[in-house]
């Protein structure tokens, strides 16, 4: 029994490691794994995808080193790509059918040997995805002869953002006329025919939004966009009435207008928005021409009566405030088109000067320069009592016993009645001063004898010049609030007394404000008692705004 058992247990050992080896067989050999990428991002394109292999970012396949991996293995579908370096990135192409594409990419060797791949799972944006987008349909604006095409509210949308757009279409004269527009959408067609549809080939550059997120493209979305004119016999909405009709206007269709090749614009004008239904508009005079006066404005106060303006346009002054681009927009689209053939414009009066300017250098625009030096007309003196007894003075204009001077022009004598004497140049409320182009005022001033100012009247030696957008009891003359300031006050020296003088005060600090009215007060306002042993009399002339100081 004792051999019996030994040779059971010899035999069951036996059988043990003979299968212990053939188990080991299935492992024997060498297997190698090159390095492999360490990441993979994907993005989504117009018919392809690019994915991100490597944390450390895009970089050029010289930088790249995963052991002694060479190559770049993608595959998807039935597709296999290889391409022979390292990639950091791999853009992949071709793929035109909107479904799930199942990306795997790896390494091989020069043996072949493959790396553990990196799996993603992406859906491209396709041609379907991109006939399914939807635009927003346009606000136009239409006159029988001329159209304006905008979206007030953009064109981009939850599913796309807007780049830009081209236009085409065919005008009556059998004109193709395109144009192309950017982050402003909006554009105009002219010249095109009554009660007849417009066909405006579109082309929009959009780049589509997927899951909130912009694709790495941008496409292109083609549209046919049917414009149909109205009659010319259709009434439009008017914007300057008194002006349309100062120029002539009674009837206010295109059919009505359809003769008028000029129209002329005063600079205080809010909108220029009319001029798009002229058909035959060939000329515009921003100007004001002969046909608007200076508008008045009175004042009263304090048992005083006054009344500013009338009369021709004086050069220093410029509409209160830009024009509002919104009320532009039919000048600038009349010039594009090239339907305008001239327009006359005074610099810096309404705030157009960087529209106008590209066509200033073709002819196009005209500048009507004023002068290098303008009176203050007496039409703008106003009695300073409208504001405050206090501002008692009594003016002579014009002053024939002023002292004699060289060429002395618009001579004032003042007579200070109260301690705060004061008289006031001010514009009518349709208008400011044009700083940018006659930055200085100057005036000549003829102060009286020392002798004048003994004792506590010496603070009359002084002159003390406000600036202002309105004053103090009349804030309904200006939409700008007050915008006031005031330069230092200006001492007449011994040597300057009984002899004319003239002052220069650069108005740098009015450009970007709006003032309109300038408060000329003798001696600051001093606190005291009034009562000069004699009158104090001071003359003022040529008082004027200038380009150089």
């Amino acid at each position: 029994m004792k051999h019996i058992l030994s040779f059971i247990i010899f035999a069951f050992l036996a059988a043990a490691c003979s299968d212990m080896y053939e188990l080991q067989k299935k492992y024997e050999g060498e297997f190698v794994y090159p390095g492999q990428f360490d990441t993979i991002v994907g993005h989504i394109g117009f018919e392809r995808v690019e994915l991100d292999l490597m944390k450390a970012g895009r970089v050029p396949a010289s930088q790249v080193k995963l052991g002694k991996a060479k190559q770049t293995v993608v595959e998807y579908d039935d597709q296999v790509i290889t391409i022979d370096s390292l990639a950091s990135w791999v853009n992949i192409t071709g793929l035109t059918s909107a479904k799930l594409y199942r990306f795997s990419v790896y390494t091989i060797d020069e043996f072949k040997n493959q790396s553990v791949p990196q799996e993603i799972a992406l859906i491209p944006f396709t041609s379907s995805d991109l006939e399914a987008l939807a635009l927003s349909s346009p606000s136009i604006q239409k006159s029988p002869s001329s159209a304006v095409i905008n979206w007030p509210n953009g064109i981009s949308s939850v599913l796309m953002e807007y780049c830009s757009l081209s236009f085409q279409y065919t005008d009556k004269d059998g004109v193709v006329r395109s144009g192309e527009r950017g982050e402003d959408s909006r554009f105009f067609i002219g010249n095109v025919e009554p009660e007849q549809t417009v066909e405006v080939n579109m082309k929009y550059r959009v780049v589509p939004l997927v899951s909130n997120e912009a694709i790495l493209d941008t496409v292109v979305i083609g549209d046919v966009l049917s414009v149909s004119m109205p009659s010319g016999s259709t009434e439009f909405s008017v914007a300057e009435k008194a002006i349309l009709e100062a120029n002539g206007v009674t009837v206010f269709t295109s059919d009505g207008v359809s003769d008028i090749e000029k129209l002329v614009y005063p600079v205080y004008a809010s909108s220029l928005q009319d001029i798009f239904y002229f058909p035959n508009l060939k000329v515009l005079d921003l100007t004001g021409g002969e046909l608007f006066p200076i508008p008045e404005l009175s004042y009263t106060g304090n048992g005083i009566t006054g009344i500013v303006g009338g009369g021709e346009f004086v050069p220093f002054m410029r509409k209160a405030g830009d024009m509002v681009s919104g009320n532009t927009q039919s000048l600038k689209d009349l010039l594009e088109s090239g339907i305008l053939e001239k327009v006359y414009y005074r610099p810096h009066s309404m705030g157009l000067d960087d529209m106008l300017q590209p066509y200033v250098e073709t002819g196009i625009v005209e500048l009507v320069e004023g002068p290098e030096s303008v009176l203050i007309p007496d039409k703008f003196q106003l009695d300073g009592v409208v504001q405050d007894n206090a501002w008692k003075m009594d003016i002579t204009y014009p002053a024939f016993d002023a002292p004699a001077g060289e060429g002395l022009e618009n001579i004032y004598k003042t007579v200070l009645k109260a301690k705060n004497a004061s008289f006031v140049f001010v514009l009518p409320k349709e208008y400011e001063f044009n700083i940018e182009e006659y930055p200085y005022l100057k005036m000549k001033v003829y102060a009286p004898a020392e002798s004048t100012f003994a004792g506590t009247y010496y603070p009359y030696r002084k002159i003390w010049l406000r600036f202002m957008n309105y004053l103090w009891s009349f804030s309904q003359n200006s939409s700008f609030g007050q915008q006031y300031w005031s330069p230092d006050l200006i001492t007449i020296d011994d040597a300057e007394l009984q002899k004319w003088t003239e002052l220069t005060i650069d108005m740098g600090t009015a450009l970007d404000r709006h003032n309109r009215a300038i408060v000329i007060n003798i001696g600051g306002e001093p606190s005291l008692t009034w009562d000069p042993p004699a009158d104090i009399i001071y003359y003022f002339a040529d008082i004027r705004f200038t380009r150089e100081p």
